[in-house]
């Protein structure tokens, strides 16, 4: 039995403590994973991935399963980490500067430790002005339960 393994069977059991402290050793766990982005040509995105583990994990962001870690020499791309906000969390930004077509894709990240690892991925879309505005248009009934526009001096009674 592990020290977590005690601590659980102290808490179902009457009389049975434990001595010891710290965080149960852990594969990380994504707290939270980066959420699908569409955004126009030319401006800048960002994808966030927050992990738990013990001991702490490092994150590193692929695309399209490539296993070429981001941002590598590509200036408009920059990877940024920082501890928390909780103990033994570690928060990650992909941020994406003057969005191109190319940029669109799947990026993933990867959170991994001595224990083990484990990935989320999240969906970019890259579209022009003219698609933008058409995406915008249509999904904006389904985002806000938009319907047709309504005659308000009709009774609705």
């Amino acid at each position: 039995m592990n020290i977590c393994q005690f601590k659980e069977a102290a808490y179902s059991s009457i009389g049975l403590s434990v001595n010891g402290s710290g965080p149960c050793r852990t594969v990380p766990l994504i707290k939270v994973p980066p959420h699908n982005l569409v955004n126009v040509t030319g401006s800048t995105v960002s994808f966030m991935c927050e992990v738990f583990a013990y001991p702490m994990a490092l994150i590193e962001w692929r695309k399209d399963g490539n296993d070429v870690t981001l941002p590598g020499d590509d200036p408009h791309i920059s990877v940024q980490s920082r501890g928390g906000p909780l103990k033994y969390e570690l928060s990650s930004w992909l941020q994406i500067e003057g969005l191109a077509p190319g940029d669109a894709g799947a990026y993933r990240c990867v959170a991994h430790n001595a224990l083990g690892s484990v990935s989320a991925s999240a969906v970019l879309g890259a579209l022009g002005p003219d698609e933008m505005s058409a995406y915008l248009s249509e999904n904006m009934t389904e985002m806000f339960g938009y319907d047709q526009p309504r005659d308000y001096d009709e009774d609705y009674y």
